[in-house]
């Protein structure tokens, strides 16, 4: 992909889009409990099951720093941990990176009026290692154009240039 073009998605077929609107649902659901000022959130699933989910927000205790520049004031207001962050770690509890193989995140951020479409798919790097690393196999957004998603491997190389 080169400077200035658009990254490329693939419209889900309609058998994966029924499986993908209910846990976008879901998602909406779990991203209107949480108390952050930005509210995305990201549910794992397989084989038709939802395996763990997430929301953005303050760190945990023990929970690691993403992008943290504060965290010796303890003011984490602007230390966000990320929702797929979050889902993949719940996920990998015991032998969970097992269950992470052929997986798919479906990622969700509310709009101020609690509408669950974007405009563009969010690309982070950390997460898109992380999630490509432990077998997560597929990535589907909320766009307003539709539900849309892309193969892990081309979400990484997407979040990578973006960097």
């Amino acid at each position: 992909m080169q400077s200035g073009q658009s990254p490329q998605w693939r419209p889900l077929k309609r058998h994966d889009s029924h499986m993908a609107e209910q846990m976008v649902a879901r998602a909406a659901e779990l991203a209107r409990d949480s108390h952050a000022r930005t509210r995305h959130a990201a549910v794992l699933v397989k084989d038709g099951s939802l395996i763990a989910w997430g929301t953005n927000g303050v760190p945990f205790p023990g929970e690691d720093h993403c992008y943290c520049k504060v965290g010796e004031t303890g003011d984490h207001d602007q230390c966000r941990t990320h929702a797929e962050q979050r889902a993949i770690t719940l996920a990998r509890g015991g032998d969970g990176w097992r269950m992470l193989q052929n997986s798919k995140l479906i990622y969700v951020r509310l709009e101020a009026d609690d509408s669950v479409r974007l405009a563009e798919p969010h690309f982070c790097a950390r997460c898109s290692r992380l999630a490509l690393s432990l077998g997560v196999a597929e990535w589907i957004f909320a766009l307003s154009e539709g539900l849309v998603g892309y193969s892990a491997a081309e979400y990484d190389r997407i979040a990578q240039l973006r960097w």
